[in-house]
């Protein structure tokens, strides 16, 4: 896929144009401005690296830095920046240094061999005060010896081998998350920390998703194996574009999605890229209260599912449930999914925790579990919903994410929840809310569906506060 290229920055000034210290570094500063009407381009930073070099340090420093300044951070290497796969490394604005060697590299960068050639700086002006951004680049290259290379060690992503992924024709309930951050990218959980939350709290599957960067991904077959022999790690990517965020969720092994965009068409490229390796799409937090955070594509058409449920229950979320049900009533089969979006204490994984019917405890047969719809989702631990509807005529029961051509007006609702005493059960089609009831301990609802129902789905809200505790995708009646 060719990315087209975005705004150059201004000229710029090499100082010196490159000095040996004692020690055998090559050191180089690079300076220049970037303008306000630059703001959300990326700025391409070329230097040269020479035969021989084991290490790069790149620090940077700016101009009103906090004070209205933000600079994103990143780099390429000699392969060129009109792919993905020449990126090295993205902290955005986490970070202002790092180092790659060919052993190891500050988390969000990837380590290997360095290469001779033009490597870029890319700078990504995030916001700026009037006057613009002064910037200076202080790059150190060494020479050392070297005896290691870094080797990836990818989680296992299919953990039911003997029946490849595809176990049991109905399935079995999962429970996980499929939106979290580590230090590898603006994170201050380890890795190590997540996965054990994430066992804490009776999780079957975890994806990390760091921004911009693969890194995570390339390291958690270690902690698999030493901590978690039996949670699914799944490789994904928080794609951290200037229009939106989306999750790049299946990914193969060292897959890379480009970032550097804010057009519909490129996002569609982008989304091909993932759909082709088998993966999901899913548009992340899309009216999130930050700027680029919130979806800015006019572009509904190329993502398998929504977070509709990100972190703790708030207006956001509502406003995303009801864009969620106008596509609904609309005809299309997008689902709902939901991410706690942790980074760092106090937030906790699995709040909200995504429940997907899968056949299988695989990376692949969890994608192919949300993009049917077979999936709802709740607050956090010892919250359960079963929900199915009951058509005699068809001599059939359906669950969350099946389809029926044409229920008659005697199917039935059937919701047990369990974990949600006293709270209140809502019942929706696509003419909207047509039952609610409080829900008793070990009570079982039962409630005639509306003549010409096109779907309906389950929502348990909070009796007093009327906030989010539970949320189905929806049983189709076509």
């Amino acid at each position: 896929m060719k990315i087209p290229l975005f705004t150059i920055g201004s000229a710029l000034l090499l100082l010196p144009s490159g000095t040996t210290a004692r020690n055998g570094s090559m050191k180089k500063t690079l300076t220049g401005h970037i303008d306000p009407s630059e703001v959300f381009s990326f700025v391409y930073v070329p230097f040269e690296v020479e035969l021989g070099t084991t290490s790069i340090y790149v620090l940077q420093s700016y101009s009103a830095k906090n004070e209205g300044n933000a600079l994103d951070l990143g780099i390429f290497d000699q392969r060129g920046t009109e792919t993905p796969y020449g990126s090295r490394g993205w902290s955005g604005g986490f970070r202002n240094n790092f180092t790659i060697t060919p052993s190891w590299a500050t988390p969000g960068y990837n380590p290997g061999p360095i290469s001779p050639g033009v490597w870029n700086v890319v700078l990504g002006p995030y916001t700026s005060v009037q006057e613009g951004i002064d910037w200076q680049l202080d790059i150190e290259m060494g020479f050392d010896a070297i005896d290691s290379y870094f080797a990836p060690d990818y989680a296992t992503v299919n953990l039911d081998p003997l029946c490849n992924g595809v176990c049991t024709e109905d399935g079995e309930w999962l429970r996980g998350d499929l939106h979290l951050h580590t230090v590898y990218s603006d994170g201050k959980y380890t890795p190590d920390q997540q996965i054990q939350m994430a066992l804490d709290r009776n999780l079957d599957f975890i994806f990390f998703s760091d921004h911009n960067t693969d890194t995570s991904n390339n390291i958690m077959g270690h902690y698999q194996a030493t901590l978690a022999p039996d949670l699914l790690i799944g490789r994904a990517i928080e794609v951290t574009t200037r229009a939106g965020h989306w999750q790049a969720i299946g990914l193969d092994r060292g897959q890379l999605i480009d970032w550097r965009y804010q057009d519909n068409a490129s996002f569609a490229a982008a989304a091909h890229e993932v759909h082709r390796s088998g993966g999901l799409v899913s548009i992340n937090h899309p009216f999130a209260a930050c700027a680029a955070c919130n979806w800015g594509f006019n572009d509904w058409d190329h993502n398998d599912a929504i977070e509709v449920w990100n972190a703790e229950w708030d207006s956001t979320d509502q406003q995303a449930v009801d864009w969620w049900q106008g596509l609904l009533v609309s005809g299309k089969r997008t689902t709902a999914v939901g991410g706690s979006d942790a980074h760092s204490p106090p937030s906790l994984n699995g709040q909200p925790t995504t429940v997907v019917r899968s056949r299988g405890k695989s990376q692949a047969a969890i994608v192919e579990g949300i993009k049917a719809g077979r999936t709802y989702l709740v607050q956090g631990p010892g919250m359960d919903v079963e929900f199915d509807i009951n058509v005699p005529s068809l001599q059939t029961t359906l669950a969350i994410g099946d389809k029926v051509d044409g229920a008659p007006a005697s199917a039935v609702a059937i919701l047990t929840a369990t974990g949600f005493s006293h709270q209140k059960a809502c019942l929706l089609n696509d003419k909207g809310y047509f039952f609610n009831t409080t829900i008793k301990d070990t009570n079982t609802v039962h409630r005639r569906i509306p003549p010409n129902s096109k779907f309906v789905r389950v929502e348990i809200r909070n009796s007093t506060s009327d906030g989010m505790l539970a949320l189905t995708n929806p049983i189709w009646l076509l």
